[in-house]
C-alpha cells in the first residue's frame, strides 16, 4: 500500500467489495473488518492487553460503539505496520514515531490522571468518573508532565469515530444522508 493516505484508501475501499484488513490468524491471513477481527478474536500483535482494555474503555467513553466496532484491532494492526501506511489520525499530527509510544504514553498519562483525581486506575473507574477523565483530557492544550494528553484525546477521538462513523451504516446510525460518489458494494462493512 504504497502511499496511502485515509483519503484515498478510503475511496478504494469504496470501490472494492469489503472493507477489510489482513489479519494474521493461526491458519493464516484474512480479511476482516476491525469488528470482525475483535468478535472473532483476533490476537493482538502490538497492544499488550492490559493496554488494549485501558483503550477500550478510555474509547468507548469517548465514542460509544467503539469497542464493537473494533477500535482497538484497528490501533493494533496500524501499530504493527509501517507506520508510513499507517491510518492513523497520528500520522496527520505529525506524532514522533513510533505511534505505539504514544498510544501508550497516552494510557499511562490517563491512568495518572485517574489516580490522582479519584485514586484508582483508569480500569477501576466508574462511568461518571470516565466522563471527568475525558473531559479533563479534552481540554484544549491539555498537557501532563510534558505529554500532550488534549493531543492523545484528539487522535483516539479521531481514530474511534473514523472507525465506528465512517462508512455507509454509521452515516445511518448518525441519520445523515450517505452521500457518496459512487455507492459502495452492498455489505460493505456493516
Amino acid at each position: 500500500m504504497e502511499n496511502v493516505t485515509r483519503r484515498t484508501f478510503v475511496d478504494r475501499a469504496l470501490k472494492s467489495s469489503v472493507l477489510a484488513l489482513t489479519f494474521i490468524v493461526p491458519t493464516g491471513t484474512v480479511l476482516l473488518t476491525p469488528g470482525e477481527a475483535r468478535a472473532t478474536s483476533v490476537p493482538l500483535r502490538k497492544l499488550a492487553a492490559a493496554l488494549a482494555h485501558d483503550l477500550e474503555k478510555l474509547s468507548e467513553t469517548i465514542v460509544p460503539g467503539a469497542t464493537a466496532a473494533g477500535l482497538t484491532h484497528f490501533l493494533d494492526h496500524q501499530l504493527a505496520g509501517d507506520p508510513n501506511d499507517a491510518l492513523l489520525i497520528a500520522r496527520y499530527f505529525q506524532v514522533a514515531l513510533p505511534y505505539s509510544d504514544f498510544y501508550g504514553a497516552g494510557i499511562k498519562t490517563a491512568n495518572a490522571m485517574a489516580q490522582k483525581a479519584a485514586g484508582k486506575p483508569l480500569a477501576a473507574l466508574s462511568d461518571p468518573e470516565m466522563v471527568a477523565l475525558v473531559k479533563s483530557m479534552s481540554t484544549p492544550g491539555a498537557a501532563i508532565d510534558g505529554f500532550p494528553i488534549f493531543l492523545f484525546y484528539m487522535c483516539l477521538r479521531s481514530d474511534a469515530v473514523d472507525v465506528v462513523y465512517g462508512t455507509p451504516e454509521g452515516f445511518k446510525k448518525l441519520n445523515i444522508p450517505y452521500m457518496q460518489h459512487i455507492m459502495p458494494p452492498e455489505g460493505w462493512n456493516g
